[in-house]
């Protein structure tokens, strides 16, 4: 089977159907996991070849680590045997820690774990990632990507957003990061935040392809945001949430001969 490259390599060409799914956040009581799981045995069934979770399929900020994971072990054991599915999984800044988790074991695990993926598939490159990077530049800077992503990690590590990581949050402000200020921000439902507008303004913009390195008529496709869509020239999209309180729930993006299309699962025909 096809491996599609890491994001630093040249990417892998292919003419199958790839499935999109993002944000799950599994930990969260309003997650709709046994939606989710239905959905995987349905791309298993249907002999989807390739797909991609765009990150925040655990909401490791919430609890801690171990016992989310363990919580959610059928979950993970579905994942890890999907007959005939080449699954991609890209972090997300609720699940940064499993990159990390990922980087001590030598890469080695279930399935390939990274922040970036790209795949050709139709004559086109697609760039697939989480899309915290578009809420850093559009709307947190000073703050880097960089500081946010140790953010992120030392939020997986508090597994609370509550009281617990009120003081994590002064601690990364008393060495630089402007965090504690956006707090209340941050803890917003992600489809709530004013931050993620300036996101989603920066992905239809031509500056994305300085910013992420895309080369033009590449493909754009990131979560994030709880926020399904798909641009007019089909060159930006977002699959949404499977978490109840965005626009949709159980949403999914089916790309294919180099054409997007935003479905939802239990509605839609499948795939």
């Amino acid at each position: 089977m096809c491996r599609p490259a890491n994001y630093i390599d040249p990417p892998c060409s292919i003419d199958l159907v790839i499935l999109v799914v993002s944000d799950l956040h599994a930990g969260n009581p309003d997650a709709a996991v046994s939606e989710f799981l239905s959905f995987l045995d349905a791309c298993e069934s249907a002999g989807i070849e390739t797909l991609v979770l765009l990150g925040d399929v655990f909401d490791l900020w919430r609890r801690k680590n171990g016992p989310l994971l363990v919580e959610h072990g059928g979950l993970i054991d579905r994942m890890i045997g999907l007959e005939g599915v080449d699954l991609q999984y890209v972090v997300g800044n609720h699940d940064y820690a499993l990159l990390e988790i990922a980087e001590r074991a030598g890469g080695r695990g279930p399935f390939s774990i990274r922040k970036r993926l790209l795949i050709e598939e139709g004559g086109r490159t697609t760039l697939f990632m989480h899309g915290y990077d578009l809420e850093v530049w559009g709307a947190l800077e000073p703050l880097s990507v960089e500081a946010y992503e140790a953010f992120a990690s030392r939020m997986c590590a508090v597994g609370d957003f509550g009281g617990a990581a009120a003081g994590r949050l002064v601690e990364l402000y008393s060495r630089g990061l402007d965090l504690v200020a956006r707090r209340e921000t941050l803890a917003r439902p992600a489809h709530e935040r004013p931050t993620l507008d300036a996101a989603e303004a920066l992905a239809h913009s031509p500056a994305r392809h300085l910013l992420l390195g895309m080369k033009k008529g590449d493909r754009l496709v990131y979560g994030h945001t709880h926020r399904p869509s798909v641009s007019a020239d089909g060159l930006v999209a977002n699959p949404g949430a499977w978490v109840a309180g965005g626009d949709d729930a159980s949403n999914y993006l089916r790309i294919e001969n180099d054409e997007v299309a935003l479905r939802r699962f239990g509605r839609d025909s499948f795939p």
